[in-house]
């Protein structure tokens, strides 16, 4: 065999080579990017756990939040208040957190226009829509606050 038909057989096998290792680094990134969504939704689950234990563990919030919800505005007292607006706060976190991983593409768009949902409910009672639109004014990235300003007018022009 000429060394110039050796040459070839090296160069074919060499692109083979790349090839393979290029599949190889695509199947890695592949299942990388699995790993990482799985941890993002572990890590979502978590927090979202953790904030509905500390709220089941917290008499005064939780008498709070059920007064919202039942209308009950007046009754709320100020302890009471500060323990509603102390959960908002986590809440919100949650859901800043929940955009921005979804514009990062960690979860669905599916479970995006659910978080939006929920929040839009949050955002339909007087009490929690206060503090809601209150804490966006100083918390949170401008991308998540201009999510909480669209679903507060869409309740605006829903309730008009």
């Amino acid at each position: 065999m000429n060394s110039q038909k050796v040459r070839d057989w090296l160069e074919i096998i060499g692109i083979f080579a790349v090839v393979a290792s290029l599949v190889f680094v695509g199947l890695q990134m592949r299942q990388d990017h699995k790993i990482q969504l799985s941890q993002a939704y572990q890590s979502r689950t978590a927090a979202a756990a953790e904030w509905n234990t500390a709220l089941a563990a917290n008499p005064v919030a939780l008498s709070g939040y059920h007064k919202a919800v039942e209308g009950r505005e007046d009754e709320i007292s100020s302890s009471e208040y500060q323990a509603l607006h102390r959960m908002i706060i986590g809440v919100l976190y949650l859901y800043d957190n929940a955009h921005y991983q979804y514009q990062q593409g960690f979860i669905s768009e599916e479970f995006w226009n659910s978080s939006r949902d929920n929040m839009r409910g949050w955002l339909q009672n007087e009490t929690t829509r206060k503090i809601f639109v209150e804490r966006i004014n100083v918390q949170g990235r401008p991308e998540f606050k201009e999510v909480i300003r669209a679903l507060d007018a869409k309740v605006d022009a829903d309730d008009g």
